[in-house]
């Protein structure tokens, strides 16, 4: 016979408001209710071990007031979450996350956050409402939801613990999230067994319901055997698990990142590279002095940048074990070097238009006049244009209208427009858009 608990069931009225009359006790008597784990004689009977515990951590690492911290107060910046995201394995597997959770959560009016392993939130999917009330306590993309930063929450406890987790109303260590509740679980790294990562759902009770927690156990399972699967079928003798990420897309400033470090790159080496990694097989320096300066004759100043490409790399990545290495006769990338314009395409080919808006930042190195750069540019914009219109929300159609290559695009503006909500502020910028294009036509 199953030994029964000697909690109630969390969401239970009783255990929520014993929770609260122990938070006292944990600051009035502090000293003493660090004697492990809840010891007898206090109100921490009645708090589960684990949540004590993190509230413990939590107190001495805030310092906090008894109501904790309001919000996060380190949250990265648009550049810096970008980068983050493209060096983080979740990104990987971003289609099968948003199939198997993040779409059933989001009907369910939940939301999804997928985190690192230092509990930097990544991704916080679900409808536009839910966001938005989780905005309100720092719950967004790029803040830091570790116990050092916002104490107890089920994101935390889980790294804390690597173990699944769930987090009930004011067991959260923050009065401001004591409204929410969450499940978490870790994710671990195929190939060390270091975590890697959290994967959560917050939301009202419905978010610690008993078939939530299996159901994120079973998404890790899937996430860590797709993640072992992508780097046992693209590994190289000698090569680390990671992929180094080409970021070309929207920027003047092209990087590569690896390992979480990002490097800038010269546009001159950055469009070697995606000419490259446009021929996996390898091309000749004629092949490429046709698609960099328009014409095979310039193939000796091709060779000669490319020797620079090659220390570059060798600087970036080292001798020994590097992560990408350029090959001769002909020329090609060794090692694996991803990148968002093939995100791009897969998210294309996979008609996910959230994926694709996720990824694609704008033209390709948008200050090259390279041929072949042109070339590809103008294609993968087209094709991002065509699935944007026939495949996306207004909502995306409208987030596509943010980039400053489509902000004039009048079928777009007209989409948005016609699709968008009588109510929907969004319909007066558009409005004022598409009457500007109007006048300067005339």
């Amino acid at each position: 016979m199953p030994h029964a608990s000697p909690w109630p069931a969390p969401t239970a009225d009783e255990y929520q408001r014993a929770v609260l009359r122990a938070r006292s006790d944990l600051h009035t008597h502090v000293h003493t209710a660090a004697e492990a784990p809840c010891p007898a004689g206090t109100r921490t009977l009645t708090v589960r071990p684990d949540v004590w515990a993190s509230w413990r951590r939590s107190l001495e690492s805030l310092h906090t007031d008894p109501a904790g911290p309001r919000a996060p107060e380190d949250v990265l910046d648009e550049d810096s979450l970008r980068d983050a995201r493209l060096a983080h394995a979740f990104h990987q597997v971003l289609p099968l996350l948003r199939t198997r959770l993040v779409e059933p959560a989001s009907d369910a009016g939940l939301l999804v956050a997928l985190g690192d392993a230092r509990g930097r939130l990544l991704w916080v999917e679900g409808t536009v409402p839910v966001r938005s009330r989780a905005e309100s306590m720092g719950f967004l993309p790029g803040a830091d939801w570790s116990e050092a930063s916002m104490g107890t929450s089920a994101p935390a406890l889980a790294l804390a613990t690597r173990r699944s987790t769930q987090v009930v109303g004011a067991e959260h260590f923050a009065e401001a999230v004591h409204p929410w509740s969450c499940s978490a679980v870790p994710v671990t790294d195929p190939v060390t067994g270091n975590t890697l990562g959290v994967i959560d759902i917050t939301g009202d009770t419905d978010a610690v319901a008993p078939l939530v927690l299996p159901l994120l156990e079973s998404t890790a399972r899937e996430v860590h055997d797709e993640l072992r699967r992508l780097r046992d079928g693209g590994r190289h003798p000698g090569q680390g698990a990671s992929a180094a990420w080409l970021a070309v897309t929207g920027r003047r400033h092209p990087a590569l990142v690896h390992a979480g470090v990002r490097r800038e790159l010269s546009n001159r080496h950055a469009e070697l590279l995606v000419l490259l990694q446009e021929h996996p097989s390898g091309v000749s320096a004629a092949e490429l002095a046709e698609d960099l300066h328009g014409t095979a004759g310039a193939d000796g100043t091709v060779r000669a940048e490319l020797v620079r490409v090659r220390k570059a790399l060798v600087g970036a990545f080292g001798e020994d074990g590097a992560s990408v290495t350029l090959a001769s006769r002909p020329y090609r990338l060794e090692g694996r070097l991803d990148g968002d314009v093939h995100a791009v395409r897969r998210a294309l080919a996979a008609g996910d238009v959230a994926a694709v808006l996720e990824v694609y930042a704008g033209h390709v190195l948008p200050d090259s006049e390279a041929p072949g750069i042109v070339r590809l540019r103008d294609r993968l914009h087209a094709h991002v244009r065509e699935v944007v219109l026939e495949h996306g929300t207004w909502e995306q159609m409208w987030a596509f209208a943010q980039l400053s290559e489509a902000a004039e695009d009048e079928r777009v503006l007209t989409e948005v427009l016609r699709a968008a909500p009588c109510d929907s502020p969004v319909r007066a910028e558009v409005v004022l858009r598409l009457e500007a294009l109007e006048d300067s036509a005339a």
